[in-house]
């Protein structure tokens, strides 16, 4: 596994695969004799952390969490979701089934009903003047959040994993109003290197950072455009436009494909009929264009 200095406190240890989900690379912040870690990992070998620093609930940064730390912490608008099973599954809306117990086993998912929580303006001091400071970074999930590690000037934005293939907005509490509002929000916070959690990063230069940035925030049009080729073709319900290329290419789709991707597409439908672009959904749950008969 390599580790890699960022700064002079910070250390980001590279999960399997360049830290493609479902490895990541978390951070660790070290100051004297206290380490904070950001976010833990599949097969991470960092060293044990005085406080663990969730950036939001998902099962790849949640990894044995009790385990990795004296102390666990995270925000407060995603705390409910890790209090038992069926508020994790459910957040996620996924179904029912024999998956369930490789997937616990698989991320050592223990439910987490007494985990410490913070706020949007929560900052924590490391000692000897290191401080991690939490930035709000809603959409992904309600609760999800960066972290700015000062005087080092390192900015930690987790699941704003500037992949091609776009944000992820499926979870219950997800937003895709939020989501925009993250991706505008990265380039307002000062740093001399951002780090994200899965494989892209970290990066030493702003340009290459907001090149990937624009690449990533692209996905969002792309996505509505090719939902509205299809409804141009004709009203459908959201579940009738679900499984057909709009979020996932349909020959590499996985298995929990469909309950995300209906998610994400009822959330862009909402904003459509918002706009006025579409109308809906009809007595039958269909969709269609504006000024369309259907």
């Amino acid at each position: 596994m390599e580790q890699r200095e960022l700064s002079p406190h910070v250390t980001r240890w590279a999960g399997p695969n360049g830290g493609r989900v479902p490895f990541g690379n978390p951070l660790t912040v070290t100051a004297g004799t206290t380490t904070v870690l950001l976010d833990s990992g599949l097969q991470i070998d960092a060293p044990p952390a005085d406080l663990l620093l969730l950036s939001h609930f998902h099962e790849d940064h949640t990894v044995d969490a009790a385990a990795r730390a004296t102390s666990v912490a995270i925000h407060q608008r995603d705390a409910p979701v890790l209090a038992s099973w069926e508020s994790f599954r459910g957040a996620g809306g996924l179904p029912e089934g024999e998956w369930e117990a490789d997937f616990r086993r698989e991320y050592g998912w223990n439910p987490m009903p007494d985990i410490g929580t913070f706020g949007d303006d929560a900052v924590f001091d490391v000692g000897g003047g290191v401080r991690v400071t939490v930035v709000p970074l809603p959409g992904h999930t309600a609760g999800h959040c960066g972290f700015l590690i000062e005087p080092d000037g390192v900015f930690y934005i987790a699941d704003v994993d500037l992949s091609t293939f776009g944000p992820m907005y499926s979870d219950v509490g997800s937003s895709l109003a939020d989501t925009r509002a993250t991706l505008a929000a990265v380039t307002e916070v000062g740093a001399e290197v951002i780090a994200s959690y899965h494989h892209k990063g970290p990066y030493f230069e702003r340009e290459e950072f907001l090149a990937d940035l624009a690449s990533h925030a692209a996905a969002l049009d792309a996505r509505e455009g090719r939902l509205l080729d299809l409804l141009a073709t004709g009203s459908r319900s959201a579940e009738e436009l679900t499984g057909r290329g709009i979020i996932y290419r349909v020959e590499t789709a996985p298995w929990y494909a469909g309950p995300v991707e209906l998610a994400m597409l009822r959330l862009h439908l909402d904003e459509l009929v918002e706009r006025g672009a579409a109308a809906g959904p009809e007595d039958d749950g269909r969709y269609r264009l504006a000024g369309s008969a259907g």
